[in-house]
């Protein structure tokens, strides 16, 4: 046997050799890149979440402001405090994920200023077009639009210091996944602020009940169960509920 074809049964038999012979391929991608794709099984999507979801494929931007932004939507009523809740600051890189119209998107960019960034993530490009012309005409610099999809956010890794959904979380079509992806984009120690209504408050009208496809308590599991931690469940709403959650880990997005 030659020292050529010796080389390449050692190779064979080492599943992560450090060494490759010339014009021998690596066998596989690094460990890093097999953990990263390992985390973005793709699951079954939800059903409810997939039906709910075909409201927004036709593009109607200014339908959806009427119904998201006005008098008597509680999370509209009361954004002032809850961006205030968030404790943002000058130059902070905030995610608005689900963003639809911008409402929190501009509210966002006001509080970190142009030496922060807010990106205002949705899976219709309508939303994200309507988004940036509201921010051209505010001469808000700092909202970066961002298309994503039901598996992925599109954002960077550490690219955020606070992601935040607003009546959002229900409509991930894969949840497991969307968090996976979502978790690198958050730099460790960074949080994650989900604020969703609560389908088991007295009251509740039947149609909400099915356009909400689970209960506080499984969509906390959930994100937990993605390696988030809870840290808090401020008392601002009464009809949605508010967990604001940390991603743990280390700079090598462990």
């Amino acid at each position: 046997m030659t020292r050529w074809s010796l080389t390449l049964v050692l190779l064979a038999g080492c599943r992560d050799a450090l060494v490759v012979a010339p014009g021998v391929p690596d066998p596989q991608p690094p460990l890093a890149s097999r953990r990263a794709e390992s985390d973005l099984v793709e699951e079954t999507p939800n059903p409810v979440a997939v039906r709910i979801n075909r409201e927004y494929t036709k593009p109607d931007a200014d339908r959806w402001a009427s119904s998201f932004e006005h008098d008597g939507r509680e999370v509209f009523d009361h954004r002032a405090a809850i961006v205030a809740a968030l404790g943002l600051t000058k130059g902070m890189r905030v995610a608005d994920v689900g963003a639809g119209t911008g409402l929190f998107s501009l509210l966002f960019a006001a509080e970190v200023g142009p030496t922060g960034q807010v990106f205002a993530v949705d899976a219709q490009a309508y939303f994200v077009e309507h988004i940036e012309a509201r921010a051209k005409a505010a001469s808000l610099s700092n909202v970066i639009g961002q298309l994503a999809d039901q598996s992925k956010t599109g954002l960077a890794v550490g690219s955020i210091q606070l992601a935040f959904l607003c009546d959002a979380y229900h409509h991930l079509e894969r949840p497991k996944t969307y968090l996976a992806d979502l978790r690198r984009a958050i730099v460790p120690g960074g949080r994650l602020v989900v604020i969703d209504y609560d389908r088991t408050r007295p009251g509740t009208r039947a149609w909400m009940k099915d356009h909400i496809r689970a209960d506080p308590d499984q969509f906390k599991a959930e994100i937990q169960a993605a390696g988030f931690v809870l840290r808090e469940t401020p008392s601002l709403l009464t009809e949605n509920f508010v967990m604001i959650f940390e991603r743990p880990g280390s700079a090598d997005g462990s």
